[in-house]
């Protein structure tokens, strides 16, 4: 089922973004696509909540070492906020 989010990157994320090589941009591409079509229960995201600050923030995977942080803005709209590997 296809669900359609509206997905942005903030600033710092997509600094970070540009920063990279083109093959870890091309898998955090695709992650971003899956986000957007499917939603977070997307299982190759494998999507995780934290709280912080008193905020949910969540986390989702683009590969077995890159991950990226986002929140919901609105109904159907996320917005990345930072990219991190492991």
């Amino acid at each position: 089922m296809l669900v359609t989010y509206s997905l942005t990157l903030n600033y710092k994320a997509y600094k970070q973004l540009k920063a990279l090589p083109l093959k870890s941009q091309q898998r955090y591409s695709k992650a971003f696509d899956l986000l957007q079509n499917f939603g977070a229960k997307y299982p190759s995201l494998r999507t995780h909540r934290y709280y912080q600050n008193g905020k949910v923030i969540w986390s989702s995977s683009a590969s077995m070492a890159l991950r990226f942080y986002w929140d919901y803005t609105a109904l159907r709209s996320i917005e990345v906020i930072g990219l991190d590997s492991h």
